[in-house]
């Protein structure tokens, strides 16, 4: 017995919502539903002084994104690899640094003389240390990040200088929303 076609709503255009709508249009009459007035989501890309320029979704590997590499392959989309590299610059550049060396690390010199900093690094170090762990043995239903935070006493300069840039690019949100 054929499968029988259904009329199937897709809210949303982003990454997700173009490739649901896409796979299901296959079968099914699908409408994709939009609140911007461009396709796209976070993968928009806008021209930026003629030249293309991705403004969300840019990285992924075959570890999270199995589906979208192979919705790739399928359509023959080109991808190409990054170094994945992270530098911030905080406070209106009094703050700077990378995190693919040492050289990068005190790009500004007058970080080794900062105490700030070394709390920095001493915070990044025990965050990927701990918060693995505590994913896993807290019950982290309901607490958000800023509470997590404060109740395990990182500093603030791990949590601006660092932390909060971090998951601003890789989530795509204002850093003054990643608390919540």
């Amino acid at each position: 017995m054929p499968e029988k076609t259904l009329n199937i709503a897709v809210v949303g255009s982003g990454i997700a919502g173009l490739s649901a709508a896409w796979l299901l249009s296959q079968r099914h009459r699908v409408t994709l539903y939009e609140k911007n007035d461009y396709v796209g989501g976070h993968s928009n890309t806008t021209d930026a002084a003629g030249l293309p320029v991705d403004t969300g979704f840019i990285v992924y590997n075959d570890v999270t994104y199995p589906n979208l590499m192979a919705l790739f392959d399928y359509l023959n989309v080109e991808t190409l690899p990054s170094d994945m590299s992270f530098a911030v610059s905080a406070r209106g550049g009094r703050v700077e640094y990378s995190g693919s060396d040492l050289a990068g690390l005190f790009a500004q010199w007058r970080n080794l003389a900062r105490p700030q900093f070394w709390s920095m690094i001493r915070d990044i170090l025990r965050f990927y240390r701990e918060a693995p762990k505590d994913l896993v043995t807290d019950d982290p239903a309901g607490m958000t990040l800023g509470a997590y935070l404060t109740s395990r006493g990182y500093s603030d300069a791990f949590i601006n200088e660092h932390l909060l840039p971090m998951g601003a690019a890789i989530w795509s949100t204002p850093t003054s929303q990643m608390l919540n």
